[in-house]
This record gives structure tokens, C-alpha cells and sequence, in this order.
């Protein structure tokens, strides 16, 4: 049996200009999606926003490792498991389960309704791992309850393995799980430390077929701020880096 990451091709979506600060992540990309202009895509994502972010989604070559932005966009996500056509469990490490009912927003894909979403309507999704949830660690629907699990940042790494019940996975990162030592993001912070992701994520792609990847939790700033975040914004490249650099020799 195949084991590791099928492909190792690197995109990065630019949603708000947060890679081009990012220069040595920039150098790795093999692909660019541009995104920037697409408005009703913050945080909530209208109809016709995530018909267009598919659309230019389904144009890119590769299937790889994805770099989506802050975690605003985190939704997007949900686009990625999308394209998958056989069985496959989620392994979402993330301070917050994106998994609130949607309730009055009707319409809208929102990045923290995106997880309850996919476990609902992906017909090949048999499971969601959330790990490091400390924030809001039972909001998600009832009827979703048996197909979400939840584990603690600092769960052995057997038990997250036998949490998965196939042997296809894939592997969404908000960067908003780790202790801000690690990384800034606009979202409050979990404390999973960086040597425990990046265990978590040797053993998956050692163990498992990784589908793909996904790595969101970016700090979004305005040209006028960087210089006063420029500490913060590598921390965050470097984190990335690491990331990037387990998954592909692992």
C-alpha cells in the first residue's frame, strides 16, 4: 500500500496579499491563484463568491499543498475536499471547530460553519479529527456529533491515528491552533506547540495517503502596518517553512 503525500506541488491563493510578505514561502510556490478581487469573500463567502473561487480553483495544475491565507478564508477548505472522489477522513488542527450551524445565514459559506457544512454534505467524507480545540469545544449540530471528533492539542499521536477510519486523509491546518509563540493570526490562540504539530504530521504522512494539504492562519495587515509587524509576519513564514518542509520529507 501507497503511503505518504500523493502530490507535492505548492499553491498559494492570494486572497490579501499576505505571501508577497512572505519572500523564501513565495520562492516554493509553484503556483499562483489570484483572488484578491473577488468581493463578498471575507469571513462570509456569498453564492456567486464561492462559484467564482471554485471556477478559478478547478484552472490550477496541481493538487498538492495549499497556502490559503488568514483564516478568514478558511472555508475554502471546503472547496479542496470537494474535488476528492473516494473515501476520506478530515484532519483539521484548529483553535475553533468550524462547525456552527449556519442557522440565518442561508446562502453563505462562512469560515465557521465550513467544517459542519462538508460533514454534512461530501458524500465521500467519512470522518472529521479535530485536534487542539480550546475555543467553543462542543458547538457543532447534534446530528453531526458521531461523524466530528474532537481531541486535545496534546493527544498521543496512536490516538489520532486510530481516529481515522480510512486510509485516505486530508490534512487542513489553521495556524490559530498553536501557541502564539509560533504564530500570529486574527483569531484567538490555541497552545498546541510546534514540535507537536509537526510529529502529528510526520506520522499522518507516514501512515497514511495525504490527498492534500491546506495551511491557513496568516496575520492580515494593511501596506501601512507591515513594518510595525514584520517580526510577526516572519514567525509566520517560518512557520509555514516548517510546515512545508515536514510534509514533503517526512
Amino acid at each position: 500500500m501507497i503511503m505518504g503525500l500523493l502530490h507535492h506541488d505548492v499553491t498559494l491563493l492570494n486572497f490579501d496579499d499576505v505571501y508577497p510578505r512572505q519572500p523564501e514561502l513565495s520562492d516554493c510556490a509553484d503556483e499562483w491563484v489570484e483572488l484578491a478581487d473577488i468581493t463578498e469573500a471575507n469571513m462570509f463567502c456569498a453564492h456567486k463568491a464561492l462559484t467564482e473561487i471554485s471556477r478559478r480553483l478547478s484552472t490550477r495544475t496541481g493538487r498538492g499543498i495549499t497556502f490559503i491565507g488568514n483564516g478568514n478564508y478558511h472555508y475554502v477548505t471546503y472547496l479542496l475536499l470537494g474535488e476528492i472522489t473516494r473515501p476520506f477522513t478530515l484532519v483539521l488542527f484548529d483553535n475553533h471547530t468550524d462547525a456552527k450551524p449556519a442557522n440565518d445565514m442561508s446562502g453563505l459559506l462562512s469560515c465557521g460553519s465550513w467544517v459542519a457544512e462538508a460533514a454534512a454534505s461530501l458524500p465521500h467524507l467519512q470522518q472529521v479529527v479535530i485536534v487542539g480545540v480550546s475555543a467553543e469545544p462542543h458547538v457543532f449540530p447534534p446530528h453531526l456529533q458521531k461523524k466530528i471528533i474532537l481531541l486535545p492539542a496534546t493527544s498521543e499521536r496512536q490516538t489520532v491515528l486510530s481516529s481515522i477510519p480510512t486510509k485516505d486523509v486530508y490534512i487542513s491546518i489553521d495556524k490559530d491552533v498553536l501557541h502564539p509563540a509560533f504564530a500570529v493570526t486574527n483569531w484567538d490562540h490555541g497552545n498546541m506547540q510546534l514540535r507537536e504539530l509537526i510529529a502529528a504530521l510526520q506520522m499522518l504522512v507516514q501512515r497514511k495517503n495525504v490527498l492534500g494539504i491546506d495551511i491557513c492562519g496568516e496575520l492580515p495587515v494593511t501596506p501601512a502596518e507591515v513594518w510595525c509587524h514584520a517580526g510577526q509576519l516572519r514567525r509566520n513564514e517560518q512557520t509555514n517553512l516548517a510546515i512545508l518542509k515536514t510534509v514533503l520529507h517526512a
